[in-house]
């Protein structure tokens, strides 16, 4: 157990912890503190003055990061969106655009065991272009997630299938793609109801023991679920799941929308769990999936059919007007109303950025460098009225 200690301890870059670099008590010295007392101390207030500034200096970090991960691992709250690198972007591009990201003070790089498959010899590309890519970098310099417990495509790719054999061999398959051997935050890609919250928990927390995983988190699971999972790691003395990832932006939509009822999208009821559960948020498709840009230039006749069942309602219609005007007048673009709009949720939370444009990648981890709101209470009541 020390050396699988002193494994994870060497994993974060020094001056990562929090506790090191964000609760110091009077003099600097070192204090401890519950979990929950950490996160009040690394409100955006508090790391301005503190450990952010030593992050930016010593490891590069944008002044703006102050989300953590339960036990103090601090990450950016913006990710790297990978779903297409590798194939519909070509495996140079991809390795510039990661380049580009990490450049700008970005760490955080989502991809997924089925990214692509829908594409015929694309399976795995995702996986293999960002395993390429950190293959020639240091390894603790990136904070790397991926999924895994789903059926492939054109096998009943809709239901998750979280059995330990299932899990195993989609664990074995992305260490190698990914050229590495643990992985920081292992989505569950779906949640499977054939298994207690609590059997999961268990098996996510024996990779933990056995060093091939930092952490867990759950994708497209009810609030209600993951709570449940959390209360049986609590009362067992395991790690529950660290962050949430849903479907969560601007434009709104529902799962009959997606023709997918094994996906969760925001919803009030959802937002309001979240407000009191406080589990951080990665929003998928946050941006929409090019919703609101296509929409103003074009209308409805210039959407895809997929685009236009999923995000084409009265609600959405009404918001990208207010969206453009608003643009318009604060002289921001589009993809940054829609990140700020997630990154200053009421609950911790992290908007994934789909990475094909540089040009809009600079423009966005420009404006999250600066570390302030650019929109007002006002400017949301405008955009989110119905």
């Amino acid at each position: 157990m020390a050396a699988l200690y002193l494994r994870f301890r060497n994993m974060i870059p020094q001056g990562l912890l929090l506790s090191e670099a964000c609760v110091r008590g009077a003099g600097g010295k070192l204090a401890e503190f519950p979990v929950w007392e950490i996160r009040r101390r690394c409100s955006e207030k508090s790391c301005k003055k503190g450990w952010r500034r030593e992050l930016k200096e010593e490891e590069g970090m944008p002044d703006t990061n102050c989300l953590s991960l339960p036990g103090g691992v601090p990450v950016s709250k913006i990710a790297l969106g990978t779903m297409y690198f590798g194939s519909r972007i070509t495996r140079e591009q991809s390795e510039r655009l990661l380049d580009t990201f990490v450049s700008l003070g970005g760490n955080q790089i989502d991809t997924g065991r089925c990214y692509a498959d829908w594409i015929p010899g694309a399976a795995g590309a995702s996986e293999r272009a960002v395993g390429k890519w950190l293959s020639g970098r240091k390894r603790e310099s990136v904070f790397l997630g991926t999924k895994g417990g789903i059926k492939p495509r054109g096998y009943n790719a809709t239901r998750g299938d979280l059995s330990r054999e299932n899990l195993e061999k989609d664990l074995k398959v992305s260490l190698e793609a990914l050229q590495t051997d643990y992985i920081d935050l292992y989505w569950l890609h779906r949640d499977d109801l054939r298994f207690s919250a609590g059997e999961i928990v268990e098996q996510m927390n024996r990779w933990i023991r056995r060093g091939v995983i930092r952490y867990f988190g759950v994708s497209n699971w009810t609030s209600e679920r993951i709570k449940e999972a959390n209360e049986y790691a609590a009362a067992h003395g395991l790690q529950g799941a660290a962050a949430s990832q849903i479907q969560y932006g601007l434009g709104v939509c529902t799962t009959s929308d997606w023709g997918d009822p094994t996906i969760v999208c925001m919803d009030s009821s959802e937002y309001k769990a979240y407000e009191r559960l406080q589990i951080p948020v990665y929003g998928y498709s946050a941006q929409a999936e090019g919703y609101f840009p296509v929409y103003l230039k074009g209308g409805s006749e210039a959407l895809s059919p997929d685009i236009r069942k999923k995000y084409d309602t009265p609600v959405n219609r009404k918001r990208a007007d207010r969206l453009a005007q608003l643009a318009e007048k604060k002289k921001f673009s589009l993809s940054w109303i829609m990140a700020e709009y997630v990154l200053h949720s009421p609950f911790p939370a992290v908007f994934i950025m789909g990475g094909s444009n540089e040009a809009r990648m600079r423009e966005i981890m420009e404006m999250y460098n600066r570390g302030e709101k650019q929109l007002t209470e006002e400017d949301w009541k405008e955009i989110l009225r119905r």
